[in-house]
């Protein structure tokens, strides 16, 4: 079997109630959901397919990669570290292509008759999920959201730091503790990786909102600090009991493993379209199960993104939770996964299956490709 074609097709997909999908957006409402298909053809009509991150390339980045020459060079699809290393070049000079690199495990799988988590060693069929928000709602509205995420089933929930001050960001978890605490274990994402958009917070902000963390247990404090602030993360670590998350804008294993080496975080959260795909992630939650710590992959995402980073958590001992992003009315499943032919859900009892089907394990609604693809 040879691969014959690359092709990148982008999908936006209208939201029905417009609104801030994260909270770094600046006050910027999201009107559309955009997926960037990665689509790989062989010359036995096995297809694959991968997706970018939620911004999505733009049109002009397969120019980039050397198309030919990636099915040129590996002849067929089981050359996956051959094309590692032409992609790791490529997201060296513009946006990461790891979307590649999932379409090719996608055709394996197919090829093979199996879902990919079989294929890496296999280790569950289903994960904890927790309801990972975006906006940044008043409290009584995260409250009444809360409640709602409890009801659904989910076993935890990720909050969204970033407001004007500290002291409204712990007023905000607090309400949502004294709501829900005993039933939903919570975590808090600061959004300070990306460390130029206000607020931005210093170590100092960062142990006071930590310390508030600790007298009500929360799971994590997720990228309290901008990501090359190492020494800041590690005295804040030093300061809290709650464990400290971080590592979504990582690319490559090396990143991560100077990450370990120096113990930078409690938590490594690698993320398949930032962070090299799925073999690569694979490689890094490996590292962390030396080093004795949980991965917990970040996927902010849509469903196929969804379904990549199921397949890795499914061949990972040392994954406790499912990021599954839930923000109404915005990022609800009907538009998240829009592209697939059954939305990726959570079950009663707060758990979400493995997709069992070949490679990726979902399939793709053309007609909704069709109708929303950008000529």
């Amino acid at each position: 079997m040879l691969l014959t074609n690359i092709e990148q097709i982008i999908v936006e997909v209208p939201i029905p109630k417009p609104g801030l999908s994260t909270s770094i957006t600046g006050g910027i409402k999201q009107t559309t959901a955009r997926h960037a298909l990665i689509k790989i053809t062989t010359d036995e009509d096995i297809e694959g397919y991968g997706v970018g991150t939620i911004v999505g390339q733009s049109i002009e980045f397969l120019k980039m990669v050397p198309t030919k020459f990636l099915a040129g060079m590996i002849g067929e699809p089981f050359g996956v570290e051959k094309v590692m290393r032409v992609l790791r070049i490529a997201s060296e000079i513009g946006p990461r292509p790891w979307s590649i690199e999932m379409a090719l495990w996608d055709i394996i799988g197919k090829i093979c008759k199996q879902p990919v988590y079989k294929l890496l060693g296999g280790f569950r069929d289903k994960i904890k999920a927790y309801c990972s928000t975006a906006e940044l709602k008043k409290p009584e509205k995260m409250v009444k959201d809360a409640q709602e995420a409890a009801e659904m089933g989910f076993k935890g929930i990720k909050l969204r730091g970033r407001r004007p001050t500290i002291e409204k960001d712990i007023a905000l978890v607090k309400a949502v503790h004294d709501a829900v605490g005993g039933d939903l274990a919570i975590m808090l994402d600061g959004n300070q990786a990306w460390g130029h958009l206000p607020p931005i917070w210093s170590v100092k902000d960062a142990i006071k909102l930590g310390k508030f963390l600790d007298k009500i247990e929360a799971a994590w404090f997720e990228e309290p600090l901008y990501e090359k602030n190492i020494e800041g993360i590690k005295r804040l670590r030093d300061n809290i009991e709650t464990p400290v998350a971080g590592g979504e804008l990582g690319n490559s294993m090396f990143f991560y493993r100077d990450i370990l080496v120096n113990d930078v975080y409690d938590i490594i959260q690698a993320d398949l379209s930032f962070s090299g795909g799925i073999l690569e992630c694979r490689k890094i939650a490996a590292m962390c199960e030396a080093f004795c710590k949980n991965f917990i992959p970040h996927c902010w995402n849509t469903g196929l993104a969804i379904a990549a980073s199921l397949q890795v958590i499914g061949a990972t001992p040392n994954c406790p939770w499912l990021e599954y992003p839930y923000a109404p009315p915005c990022w609800i499943p009907e538009v998240r996964d829009a592209i697939l032919t059954e939305p990726i859900v959570l079950n009663k009892r707060g758990y979400v299956e493995i997709p069992k089907g070949p490679g990726l394990g979902v399939e793709l609604n053309w007609d909704v490709i069709e109708k929303y693809r950008v000529k």
